[in-house]
């Protein structure tokens, strides 16, 4: 596939989904709101949410913002301020991202057709759910630097509405990386082989 056809896919997509937007977000309040009433949340808050809190703690030492995971006082950080004093930062299975992951598994169903390797389609998959992860945790480490260094509001502004492009501009790389360099079809080493075996 030449690169131009992956980028007409790409800004196809990208066009497709912002037009879309409002309609996700929408979707994403009322699906957390029934996961919610569900209980389905749980095992996320207990066992996934403090691992990335240590990650995203991890990152934050990194910018000179010394803090602690603490999940069972109600917040999943503790930030020190310079003062002394501790920010509390409220990390819950909903800023996990995975609304983001659930992004994916559309692309992947609709990337991922047409006659490519086996091997391939899973390079890819992982790439995607791996990349996918860690532009989360990079995503929850800024919004947490900002709320440290300027104010909260400004901080649930970025993590309303930047999420949604933070995924885009992840999404768009993803698949043109995938395009360009990862996906095989299946015929190129039969190709390879015939042009190796005439020379």
């Amino acid at each position: 596939m030449s690169s131009k056809q992956v980028f007409k896919k790409i800004l196809a997509a990208m066009a497709v989904i912002l037009a879309i937007l409002p309609i996700i977000v929408t979707f994403s309040a009322a699906l957390t709101s029934l996961f919610n009433k569900m209980d389905w949340y749980v095992a996320l808050q207990n066992y996934i949410v403090p691992f990335e809190a240590r990650l995203v703690v991890v990152l934050l030492r990194l910018v000179g913002i010394s803090g602690v995971v603490t999940p069972t006082s109600g917040f999943a950080m503790l930030l020190q301020k310079p003062g002394g004093e501790y920010l509390p930062v409220i990390l819950s299975w909903n800023c996990l991202g995975w609304q983001s992951l659930v992004l994916l598994g559309l692309t992947l169903t609709t990337g991922l057709r047409g006659d490519w390797r086996l091997i391939s389609k899973i390079e890819v998959s992982l790439l995607g759910i791996f990349g996918t992860f860690l532009t989360n945790i990079f995503r929850m480490t800024f919004v947490t630097t900002l709320m440290y260094y300027w104010n909260e509001v400004a901080a649930r502004v970025v993590h309303d509405y930047l999420a949604a492009f933070v995924s885009l501009i992840w999404l768009s790389f993803f698949w043109w990386f995938s395009y360009s360099y990862v996906l095989e079809e299946k015929g190129d080493d039969l190709s390879s082989k015939s042009s190796s075996t005439i020379s």
